[in-house]
């Protein structure tokens, strides 16, 4: 008897499992077939990874069909519009671009140049190697390092941190970068120009908006460091 209420437990648990797989294979298809049956958007998505600061190429892209509730925020639907723009930000093959990444016509000088609210607009004039070299452009964030001299001797620093680039003027040798700052960031940046500081502009990764504190570099600092006997 105890054997025969075993199999049958035995029995009535395999066809519940049954039942509960039957169950659980028709919802999933059901949910497959409700999503399949949403409605798209064609997106614009990266076919092959895009660089940042790179002019876009038309077969760069491709249009890609994606539900349109997984639209993210900003998606562009028109590829035509992106050829010859660049990104603020390199992109992976297949991801979608978004508005928030194109920073502008590539080489290009914004054509809308205005201060931030409370801020200046200013002209900063500089003959650094990258900027020379057309390296720095619109979009671009740069930190000013600056070597002046004091009654002790020469010292360089980094200054003003962060800075983007609302435009390029001038050309060749004779170029200056525009920037919207604090009134008193604009006194700094007139100051170091007027005093003939040495001026070198840095690069920044455009997704790094951190303020680092450095120690002033002087010709003390250089022997101590790196162990140069005067």
């Amino acid at each position: 008897m105890n054997d025969l209420r075993a199999r049958a437990l035995l029995g009535l648990g395999v066809t519940l499992a049954l039942v509960t797989g039957l169950l659980l294979y028709t919802t999933l298809s059901a949910n497959a077939e409700q999503r399949d049956l949403r409605a798209r958007q064609e997106l614009v998505v990266a076919r092959i990874a895009i660089a940042a600061n790179a002019p876009i190429a038309q077969d760069a892209l491709e249009r890609r069909s994606y539900p349109l509730d997984l639209v993210p925020a900003g998606a562009l639907t028109d590829p035509g519009a992106l050829v010859g723009q660049r990104l603020s930000v390199a992109v992976p093959a297949g991801a979608a671009i978004l508005r928030n990444f194109v920073a502008g016509p590539a080489g290009a000088s914004s054509s809308a140049v205005v201060a931030s609210p409370g801020q200046l607009l200013v002209s900063f004039p500089t003959t650094d190697p990258l900027t020379a070299a057309g390296l720095v452009q619109v979009g671009d964030r740069v930190d000013i390092l600056a070597t002046v001299t004091a009654p002790e001797g020469r010292i360089t620093q980094k200054t003003i941190q962060d800075l983007e680039v609302l435009a390029v003027t001038g050309r060749d040798q004779s170029k200056a970068l525009v920037f919207s700052v604090e009134q008193q960031t604009a006194l700094v940046l007139k100051y170091l120009r007027d005093s003939g500081a040495a001026i070198d502009v840095a690069l920044r990764a455009r997704t790094d908006p951190a303020t680092v504190r450095t120690q002033a570099v002087d010709l003390g600092y250089v022997t101590q460091t790196f162990g140069i006997k005067r």
